[in-house]
């Protein structure tokens, strides 16, 4: 048995993205030319602009359908805070260039947690950051992917694996909330989008993929996610989520 491919650096996606440039060599090209930009911009914003303290950075995860675009609003709303997403917006063009390639289609998910905590960090200088998804949302769906895809192979890592922990070298948030919703609400809330992904049809028909991946979730640490109940109405969900926010507020 072995576990899946997760990438603990950047340096070790870019040489994944490098090492399977010949199946797609303009889209590899344009994504790292993209975190290359990235980059730049970061490292001239750091000599221009130096600080040693950042507002927070609040991530939220769950499952399409758990509501974190409404809370994202509202959270933005009452913290005067910038709302982001991974993948980045600055890379979503290029999304679909990757989704037929296994390989590719993970490094494209990890790169762009990485271009996305260049963006927040020059952005949270100045305010704070509502993040829709990140390192915990591509780590936990590739490990689920993973073992469906190679049943008997792959193995979802136990508990307490280093394999959950955090990359030493990804901006790291000062809070990530799990929105937690059981499958009949989120499929009632999903009822409405006619783009339905790959992924999504696998979340809808396969309850093992759907275990797995909040499995994952419950296994992550240094940050862990704090599991949210979102099947309750807004306003007690964003009550519940104050309560989460006072000490990283403070």
């Amino acid at each position: 048995m072995t576990s899946p491919t997760i990438y603990r650096s950047a340096e070790s996606v870019l040489n994944a993205l490098n090492a399977h440039k010949a199946d797609n060599i303009e889209a590899v090209n344009t994504l790292i030319e993209v975190y290359n930009n990235a980059l730049n911009a970061f490292m001239e914003d750091e000599k221009q602009n130096p600080v040693t303290n950042r507002h927070p950075l609040v991530v939220l995860e769950g499952l399409d359908g758990c509501g974190k675009s409404t809370v994202s609003k509202k959270l933005a709303s009452k913290l005067q805070a910038e709302r982001w997403c991974t993948p980045p917006e600055s890379i979503k063009n290029i999304r679909h260039l990757f989704d037929e390639h296994a390989v590719l289609r993970t490094a494209y998910y990890a790169l762009g947690n990485y271009i996305a905590a260049l963006e927040c960090s020059i952005l949270l200088k100045k305010q704070p950051v509502i993040m829709d998804r990140y390192w915990h949302s591509t780590s936990a769906y590739a490990i689920a992917q993973a073992v469906n895809d190679f049943p008997g192979e792959v193995e979802i890592p136990p508990e307490g694996d280093t394999f959950y922990h955090w990359p030493n070298d990804l901006l790291k948030p000062n809070l990530v909330l799990f929105l937690d919703v059981n499958e009949d609400n989120r499929i009632q809330r999903l009822s409405r989008r006619t783009e339905i992904t790959l992924q999504e049809n696998l979340l809808r028909n396969s309850q093992q993929f759907r275990d797995n991946i909040i499995l994952a979730y419950k296994n992550m640490v240094s940050p862990q996610a704090i599991f949210v109940d979102s099947n309750l109405k807004m306003n007690k969900v964003i009550a519940a989520i104050n309560d989460k926010l006072q000490d990283v507020l403070k």
